[in-house]
């Protein structure tokens, strides 16, 4: 079953050929990033519009490598400030249990959960509604009960949560199952947590 109109298509591909980028196309129609990819990646640009599309990316890259120099501005401000153990806690525990693509946090440990939740709020001001827990649990464990003790964990409703249940052999290892903190939008804060990392070990690069 086709899930865009043909007609849809052809504007996409004839707003490509128009110089449009991805991000744009995805704004302007309302269709995800790997569905527009997939139609407009072999689109040749006209010739016109080409210059067009190669300043957007140029700004891309510029306001990349801008926010790149904010965040370790930011790290070296965090690591010589009042929070600079808090800081260095939360670069540690990112390093061992973060995601590289994402500002994603995994753990079973209810104790760390909170404390990295407590540092995002507190130094790092993140808002409530940029934060999203997703539960994961395995065969065997109650639900209900996993679902109020991560909710009391983080602080979150319980209607907040995206639930997955993955089958397996985790039951003896963790009562709770697990608990992942994602930032939404938190290209900024990956940025940072990995300038954090970066400067603690050159503080330490003599150790």
């Amino acid at each position: 079953m086709r899930v865009h109109s043909v007609e849809k298509i052809k504007e996409m591909k004839e707003l490509r050929r128009h110089g449009y980028s991805i991000n744009e196309l995805v704004e302007k129609l309302s269709i995800p990033k790997t569905t527009i990819w997939h139609h407009v990646h072999s689109i040749h640009i006209l010739p016109k519009y080409l210059p067009l599309l190669k300043a957007k990316r140029g700004g891309s890259a510029l306001r990349k490598q801008n926010n790149l120099k904010k965040a370790k501005e930011y790290a070296e401000e965090l690591l010589s400030g009042p929070n600079r153990e808090l800081a260095i806690s939360i670069a540690m525990l990112y390093w061992a249990e973060g995601s590289k693509k994402a500002c994603e946090f995994i753990n079973s440990d209810g104790t760390m959960i909170r404390f990295y939740l407590k540092i995002l709020r507190n130094i790092f001001k993140i808002p409530n509604e940029n934060i999203k827990p997703t539960m994961r649990i395995f065969t065997g464990m109650n639900k209900k009960q996993c679902w109020n003790y991560w909710s009391q964990i983080t602080g979150i409703p319980k209607k907040e949560f995206i639930i997955r249940f993955n089958d397996g052999g985790l039951k003896g290892k963790t009562k709770y199952g697990m608990c992942r903190i994602t930032v939404r939008k938190g290209s900024n804060m990956l940025k940072l947590m990995y300038a954090l990392i970066e400067r603690i070990l050159e503080e330490r690069k003599n150790f």
